[in-house]
C-alpha cells in the first residue's frame, strides 16, 4: 500500500485564495481547479482558527484575499464538504494529509473522523505511521491504541522493514514494556552436519552452531533467512549425531567426528559421561525427565538394537529393554507420553516399514506399519498436533535407493496412516524440528544426485502445504535441528 504525504514543494506553488466576502469563493491562483464558495459565518462556526481569522481582529479579518499555503485544494475541498455535511471521505491514500490539516486548522470534529478511522482500521502494515503520527502531535488516545496494537502484534512486526525506520527511543521503549507479546521465545537452531569446503576439496564435520535471527519474506515467493553463529560444539565436530533438549538444555549425543569406522563417536556434550555405546545414525528423544538413544551404526558393520538413557540427576548412562531389530537411519518421536521409532535400514540393508511403540520397560510394540514406498530411512518424524509426520529420507528402488519425496501422517488413536502434502525437494538425513506448531525439514541430501541439500522446508498447517523458507548458512548433511528458549543465546 503506497500513502500519500503532502508535497512541500508542489503546495507552495500552489496559493489556494479565500475571498472574504458574505460569500466566499475558493479557488487557487493558478485557476487549476473550480472555484469553491463558503459562507463566512459558517466557516467561523467552524471551529478557533478560522474564527480567529475571520473575526478575530487579525490583519487578514479585513483583507479580501487570504493565502492557505502548503495545503492541497483536494484537502480544503474535503474539508468545507466536513464543515457542510459533517461527513468525510477517508481512504488510507488520504489519511495522513487530511490529519495534519484537521489539526492544523482545528476542525476537532473531523480530527474525530480521522482518529477513528485509523484506530478501527490499523494494521501491521500501518501501526508504526499512526504511532509515529500520535507521537508528533501529541494525540494521546490514538498513540496508546497504536502501541497496544504493535505490542500484540510485535512477533510479526518485527519481520518487516518499517521497524527500522522508527527511532531508536521509540523501539527501545518498546521493547521494555511487560505487554510485549512474541508468538514464541525459542529459535531455530542447526547443530553440527557436514558439507564441502570453500575450496569445494573435501568434506568438513561442521563445529559451528547457526540460529535463524531473522526470516525474511520477498517480491512473490522469494524467501530468505539471516542466519547467525551463537556457539560452537565441543571438540569435536560431529556429524550424524542426534539432539535433545531437556530443562532448557542442549545434549548433543554420539555420530562421528570423521569418516573412518573409528571415528564414531559416543561422547555426548554438556559434560555428560560417554554413553554405553559409539553411535550414529540414531535416534535420540526425552521422556520423563531422560534421555534415550536408539539404535543407531556401530562401526559401519553392526547396527544397534540396544537402547539406553540418561538420568541428569545421577550423572549416568543405564542399558534399558533392546528394540525388536537392531537399526540404523531410523526415527524416533515423543507424543502424549509415548515414544514411536518409524523405518530405518536393518543389518541387511532393507528399509524398513515398521512403526514402533517403545516403552523403555517393555520393549516395542509393532502399530501399523508405513504406507507410502517399500520403506524409508535417512528421514525425520515429528510431532504434528495429535499425530506424527514422517518426511524425507530414501526409499528402496528396483536398483538401488531413490529419493523418498512424499510424506505421511500416523495417527496413534487410530493406529492408521494418511497422506500428507509432498515435500518440494529431497531431504536425506536431514535435521527436523517443531516451533509455533511447524514443522522444519533443514539441509539433508539427495540420494539421485548426490547433492547436498541447503534448503529449508516449513510446513504451515493454515495453507497445508510446505513453505521454502530460504537457505541454510552452508549446505549441511547429516546434521541436527532444535529450538533452544531466546534467553539462553542472549546470555
Amino acid at each position: 500500500m503506497h500513502f500519500q504525504y503532502t508535497n512541500t514543494r508542489w503546495s507552495q506553488k500552489l496559493l489556494l485564495t479565500l475571498y472574504l466576502s458574505l460569500l466566499l469563493p475558493l479557488c487557487d491562483i493558478f485557476n487549476l481547479f473550480l472555484p469553491l464558495s463558503a459562507h463566512r459565518v459558517v466557516l467561523a462556526a467552524a471551529g478557533d482558527y478560522f474564527r480567529a481569522l475571520l473575526c478575530g481582529g487579525l490583519r487578514e479579518s479585513n483583507q479580501e484575499v487570504v493565502c492557505l499555503r502548503g495545503v492541497s485544494s483536494w484537502v480544503i475541498e474535503s474539508m468545507l464538504y466536513f464543515i457542510y455535511t459533517g461527513q468525510l471521505t477517508l481512504s488510507w491514500s488520504r489519511i495522513w494529509e487530511l490529519t495534519d490539516a484537521m489539526l492544523q486548522f482545528q476542525l476537532e470534529g473531523a480530527l474525530s473522523l480521522c482518529i477513528e478511522f485509523l484506530q478501527d482500521r490499523m494494521d501491521e502494515s500501518t501501526c508504526l505511521d499512526v504511532l509515529v503520527l500520535a507521537e508528533t502531535y501529541g494525540l494521546i488516545q490514538l498513540g496508546q491504541a497504536a502501541e497496544d496494537y504493535i505490542l500484540a502484534h510485535f512477533q510479526s512486526i518485527s519481520a518487516g522493514e518499517k521497524l527500522k525506520d522508527i527511532s531508536f527511543p521509540l523501539l527501545d521503549r518498546l521493547l521494555k514494556q511487560d505487554s510485549l507479546c512474541i508468538e514464541s521465545e525459542v529459535v531455530l537452531v542447526l547443530v553440527g552436519g557436514d558439507t564441502v569446503d570453500d575450496e569445494f576439496m573435501k568434506r568438513v564435520p561442521s563445529q559451528t552452531m547457526w540460529f535463524a535471527q531473522h526470516f525474511h519474506r520477498g517480491p512473490g515467493l522469494i524467501r530468505s533467512i539471516e542466519w547467525k553463529p551463537f556457539a560452537k560444539i565441543p571438540e569435536p565436530a560431529r556429524f550424524r549425531h542426534s539432539v535433545c533438549l531437556l530443562n532448557n538444555k542442549l545434549y548433543v549425543l554420539g555420530g562421528r567426528k570423521y569418516y573412518g569406522a573409528l571415528d564414531i563417536l559416543k561422547s555426548a556434550v554438556r559434560l555428560l559421561p560417554d554413553m554405553l555405546h559409539q553411535r550414529d545414525y540414531f535416534s535420540a528423544v526425552c521422556l520423563d525427565g531422560k534421555v534415550f538413544a536408539l539404535g543407531g551404526n556401530c562401526d559401519d558393520h553392526q547396527y544397534h538394537d540396544a537402547v539406553e538413557y540418561y538420568i541428569p540427576e545421577e550423572n549416568i548412562w543405564r542399558p534399558t529393554h533392546p528394540l525388536d531389530t537392531a537399526v540404523c537411519g531410523h526415527a524416533a518421536a515423543v507424543l502424549d507420553g509415548q515414544i514411536y521409532v518409524s523405518g530405518g535400514s536393518d543389518s541387511h540393508h532393507h528399509c524398513l516399514t515398521s512403526m514402533w511403540r517403545y516403552n523403555p520397560s517393555r520393549g516395542c510394540f509393532p502399530r501399523a506399519p508405513m504406507t507410502v514406498g517399500a520403506g524409508r530411512a535417512g528421514h525425520t518424524m515429528l510431532a504434528l498436533r495429535r499425530g506424527l509426520v514422517v518426511a524425507g529420507g530414501l526409499q528402496p528402488l528396483w536398483m538401488g535407493f531413490g529419493d523418498q519425496l512424499m510424506c505421511e501422517l500416523y495417527d496413534p488413536i487410530h493406529d492408521s496412516w494418511s497422506s500428507f502434502p509432498t515435500l518440494p525437494r529431497p531431504h536425506l538425513s536431514p535435521g527436523g524440528t517443531v516451533l509455533d506448531g511447524r514443522l522444519y525439514v533443514v539441509g539433508g541430501s539427495s540420494a539421485n544426485t548426490a547433492r547436498d541439500t541447503k534448503w529449508v522446508h516449513c510446513y504451515n498447517p493454515k495453507e497445508q502445504c510446505w513453505e521454502n523458507l530460504g537457505a541454510m548458512p552452508y549446505p549441511y548433511t547429516d546434521l541436527a535441528a532444535c529450538c533452544l528458549p531466546l534467553p539462553d543465546l542472549v546470555n
